[in-house]
């Protein structure tokens, strides 16, 4: 019988292996974000196990219990009615059970190859992603060049689709400040073809009437070292847009200025939720500057999502309840108090929707594509209306 080995290190792994010495009881514990306490996310590999029964027991992840955000004390945790995606080759991932035992999380599975990849949700590896903005680069109606460099030396890079014109408005879309919600790098192959394809006639129109710059990731390094939200720094992104340092968080500080400098009429900020079981959409309504009108555009593009997609669903209000004031430390209501824009905050869920679930699969990669398909015809609904 072959030896079976655990590690979570791999492009973008992320786990801390305890004790592997007994299939039945494989024992780990999750890592924290490098210079942060950080930590939920997992991504690790496990090989040698094939037609073996293993657990998999992640250890004392209610500690995290501690660290949920205020006001969901009545909703189900992140370690409820889930389970970790599973893949064996890398492009094929589905769900097998989870459950809490205590305070820890166990995974029962029994492999069906030697090498076995389980995840807190699909990755969406840093190679795929440099492979789509080398496509879409090819199209005469994308611009692509580094906006920022991380604080390891990355690239953060800067698509810009579409032209500026008299007229036109300007709108940015930004994703994966935290690493782990992978989800967004999906919506984005799914957003970005549709938006350079010539033969597409929502897309013609809609950039006809507006720019789209387009952040893929602004967090290179969280990704590439299997971050949970972290960047190099241990900074946690989104909550540095009210105060950027060039230092810690060179990746906000360089996009607010290209902000400044092309003004924003719509923003969205595409993020994960371990914890709802919907595609959720938070609107400008809690920042100081809010007006009715705002208001009501947040509500128009809401209709207009849930018109060309299913997979959004009206009634999900803000969980826990709407804050009193906006927190201006986090993008969406920053870029919205800043520039008195429709800012919009996307979370899709690591769980599944509660109302149209893939007892397989669960949210996949395959529908957050599909869902990021769908939103160019959502935004070309709202986008004459934006000023």
């Amino acid at each position: 019988m072959m030896d079976i080995s655990v590690t979570g290190q791999i492009p973008a792994g992320s786990i801390v292996v305890e004790d592997a010495s007994d299939p039945s009881d494989i024992r780990l514990r999750l890592a924290s974000d490098h210079a942060s306490t950080m930590r939920g996310g997992y991504h690790f590999r496990v090989t040698g196990a094939r037609g073996q029964a293993v657990r998999l027991r992640i250890l004392d992840v209610r500690d995290l219990e501690a660290d949920r955000l205020a006001g969901r004390d009545g909703y189900e945790d992140a370690w409820t009615n889930t389970g970790p995606h599973v893949s064996y080759d890398r492009r094929d991932w589905f769900r097998v059970p989870g459950r809490v035992v205590g305070r820890d999380y166990v995974i029962d599975h029994v492999p069906a190859s030697d090498v076995c990849y389980y995840a807190s949700w699909a990755p969406y590896p840093l190679d795929r992603e440099l492979d789509l903005i080398a496509r879409v680069a090819q199209s005469s109606r994308v611009r692509v060049a580094p906006v920022a460099r991380t604080v390891m030396g990355a690239d953060v890079d800067l698509l810009t689709i579409g032209e500026a014109g008299p007229g036109k408005r300007t709108c940015w879309i930004i994703a994966r400040q935290h690493p782990s919600e992978s989800m967004s790098g999906y919506f984005l192959e799914g957003m970005l073809p549709r938006l350079v394809d010539e033969h597409d006639p929502v897309a013609r129109q809609l950039l006809d009437r507006a720019v789209i710059h387009v952040v893929p990731n602004m967090n290179p390094d969280g990704t590439r070292l299997g971050h949970t939200r972290g960047n190099g720094a241990g900074a946690n992104l989104n909550r540095e847009w009210a105060d950027p340092s060039p230092d810690r968080s060179p990746e906000v500080f360089a996009v607010r200025a290209q902000m400044e400098a092309t003004g924003v009429d719509f923003f969205m900020d595409c993020h994960g939720d371990e914890e709802l079981r919907c595609v959720f959409l938070g609107g400008p309504l809690e920042i100081p500057s809010r007006t009715p009108w705002l208001a009501s555009l947040f509500g128009q593009f809401e209709r207009a999502l849930m018109a060309v997609s299913p997979e959004y669903e009206l009634g999900h209000g803000y969980p826990g309840g709407p804050p009193e004031t906006a927190d201006l430390r986090m993008a969406w209501n920053w870029v919205a108090e800043r520039f008195g824009c429709l800012g919009v905050l996307l979370e899709q869920p690591f769980k599944d929707t509660s109302w149209a679930t893939d007892p397989v699969r669960g949210w996949s990669p395959q529908r957050a594509t599909l869902l990021g398909h769908s939103f160019p015809a959502a935004l070309n609904q709202v986008v004459a209306h934006l000023r």
